[in-house]
Formats: C-alpha cells, structure tokens, sequence
C-alpha cells in the first residue's frame, strides 16, 4: 500500500541529528602537527585550541576541562582499538555511518538556512504569542527569588550572616568580593519549589520571610550555604511578559524554525516534483 505524503519530523528528531553531529565531532582527532599538544593517543592528538573550542559549546556545558580531556582519551583508545579489530568494515558500522552522514549533512543545511534567513520573532509576535497563551506560563508550583551564597569556611559563612542580618547584601558582599573562601555566589536566583535542592535548603527556604536571612547550612560536606529570600510568587501565577520574555521568544522561535523548515522542504518537493512514496505491511 503506498502513501504519497511526505511529514516534518518533530523537533526532537532535530535534536537526535544534532546529537548525531556532537558525536562525530567528539571522536574526531588531527594528525597534523598543532601548536602546544594537551592529549595524545598514538598519532591522534587534542591540542588546546581542540579543547578551548569544544568547552565553548553548548553540548559540553557542565564539562570541566580534566573530565573532557579524560573523555576524549577514553574515545581515543577505544575508537583505535575498534579499527584494529576491523570494526570500520563491518557492515553494521558502515550502514550506520552512511545514516549518519546523511543526518549529519540535514541537520547542517538546516542550521544553515536558519542562520541565514534570520528566523527570529519581532517583540510584537513575542508580546502576541504571550497574549494568546498565557496559560501556558502560569507557575506550576511555588516560585522563590532568593540571594545565596557558599562557602568552604564555616566561620566566613557565619561572619556574612552576621553583616547581612545588619545591613543589605550589597553592602556586605563588597566586603568579601574577593574572599578565597567563596565557593559560589548566586544573587537574585529564581527557582520553582521542586527545584530547590538539597532537601535541607528547601525547608530552610519555605519557612523564610521576606528579606530574613538563613543560619548557615552545611549543604554538602564542607559547603556552607547562606540564603536570603527575597520574593515568594504563589502558584498558578501568571507572570508579566517581562519576566518570561527569554522563555516566550525561545519556544515561539522554534515554532517559527519549525514551520519555515516545513515550507522550506515544501517547496523544494513542488519545485523539483520529487517522486516520495511510504510502503506499509
């Protein structure tokens, strides 16, 4: 039985080529002499350009350079052992690798003609597309803007408390911008209920009023945490605009990327009067 209409895959199926790409890329090495060598894995080599590039991406995001360097080692020695097992020509790896070159290839056009065609919505189709879905920014649990900060030394957290509960927390982080024994600092921080973690900062939280600050919490072995809460918003509040602007724009601009590759593909079926067919049992 045959079936002569061809669909857009869902945006997920994008996501898997990109995937796809990130792959390929990760094992990827260079023979040819570069400039100050990092790794090096027989003639295969990851130099530090290599490895400033790949810590830029979003894919890598999260990666520390050891962890990174530690992977691409592990790939390296796995990927050279598979070729001298005869893996590259094995007829799996080789249908696998047609599929991907193919994945690969879209997946770049794609992104291609997107970058090209400046696919990005207007402020008017923000604010449109917000008016029309409000619904779909409504809080689903509790929201809390809170400032927090950690340290390594007990003692530094206790002492910022004790400013912070005398004056603002401006003031009082001038005071230890450059301390050692800052380990994070995470001013007007916004986070849902159930995204609150550890459990003992969560109920530290949720008890606070507004402007009190926290006694300081061992959050994790040798990590002391102060928090101030600043605003509470209520569940199944809707936001103003203004505040979910960056979210409303991102999901209206992969509706407008999705629905220009549509077309896109749309046309270039019309005019070129490709021949698609689908087979079912």
């Amino acid at each position: 039985m045959k079936n002569s209409a061809k669909h857009l895959r869902s945006n997920n199926y994008y996501i898997i080529i990109i995937f796809a790409f990130a792959f390929t890329q990760y094992g990827c090495s260079k023979e040819e002499k570069p400039s100050k060598y990092v790794a090096k894995v027989n003639k295969s080599v990851l130099t530090e350009d290599d490895v400033k590039s790949a810590l830029s991406e979003e894919r890598n995001k999260g990666i520390y350079r050891e962890e990174y360097i530690n992977n691409w080692i592990q790939t390296e020695i796995l990927f050279q052992e598979a070729a001298n097992k005869g893996l590259l020509n094995d007829k799996e790896f080789k249908s696998l690798l047609d599929r991907t070159k193919k994945e690969l290839a879209s997946a770049l056009f794609i992104r291609k003609i997107v970058d090209e065609n400046k696919i990005e919505p207007t402020d008017d189709e923000v604010k449109k597309y917000f008016d029309n879905n409000k619904d779909d920014f409504k809080l689903v649990d509790d929201e809390y803007r809170f400032n927090e900060i950690q340290f390594n030394d007990y003692n530094k957290a206790v002492e910022f408390r004790n400013s912070l509960l005398e004056t603002e927390w401006n003031r009082v982080l001038n005071q230890y911008r450059n301390d050692q024994s800052i380990i994070e600092l995470q001013p007007q921080k916004l986070l849902l209920k159930y995204q609150i973690q550890p459990t003992p900062l969560l109920r530290v939280i949720t008890t606070l009023g507004i402007n009190e600050v926290s006694v300081v919490l061992e959050t994790e072995p040798m990590k002391f945490t102060v928090v101030q809460l600043i605003e509470k918003i209520d569940k199944d509040f809707v936001p103003p605009l203004d505040m979910v602007k960056n979210e409303v724009k991102e999901r209206l601009s992969i509706i407008k990327r999705n629905l220009y590759i549509k077309e896109y593909i749309d046309k270039l079926i019309a005019d070129h009067n490709l021949e698609i067919e689908r087979y079912s049992e």
